[in-house]
This record gives C-alpha cells, sequence and structure tokens, in this order.
C-alpha cells in the first residue's frame, strides 16, 4: 500500500541523508546487507512521498542508492569468491 500523505520538506531531507549515509555503510562486504536494505527503503519512501516538492538533497538521495545497489553488489562477490574458495578447498 502506498503512503498518499507527501512527507514534510523536513521529513524528505532528512531521509534523503539517511539513504545517503546508509548507502556509504552498506558498502561494508556482508554486514553491509541491513544498511542497504534501509537505504533502499528511505530511498522509496522519499520517493513517494516527494509530491511536487523540491528535495533539495536530491543528489544525496541517489547517491545513496547507488551506493546501496553497489553494497548488494559487493556482498553478493565477496560470497561466491568466498564459495569457490570453500568449494576448491
Amino acid at each position: 500500500m502506498t503512503n498518499l500523505t507527501p512527507l514534510l520538506k523536513s521529513q524528505m531531507l532528512r531521509r534523503s541523508l539517511r539513504c545517503y549515509a546508509l548507502g556509504w555503510w552498506s558498502l561494508v562486504p556482508v554486514l553491509g546487507l541491513v544498511p542497504a536494505l534501509l537505504a533502499f527503503a528511505e530511498f522509496r519512501a522519499v520517493v513517494l512521498g516527494k509530491g511536487n516538492k523540491w528535495n533539495a538533497a536530491r543528489r544525496q538521495l541517489q547517491v545513496g542508492s547507488w551506493l546501496a545497489g553497489a553494497g548488494v553488489f559487493l556482498t553478493l562477490i565477496v560470497l561466491v569468491i568466498g564459495a569457490l574458495v570453500l568449494m576448491d578447498s
């Protein structure tokens, strides 16, 4: 179910910056999966609740989501390499 009530400007900015910070934390392999999921949730909440307001932290929101995606990809790479090493030995 989507949130039809738009976010307040302060909530939108705070959540955009939180997405950015969580995106950086998601770059920690394996442990970063939880921050990545939280960053994606913040990104979705801001996008759905933005309405017609201008988001001054739009760039941080976008970078946070990209970092979260990179963190998930990095974790997958580490897990695959770890599995290959364990299978080889």
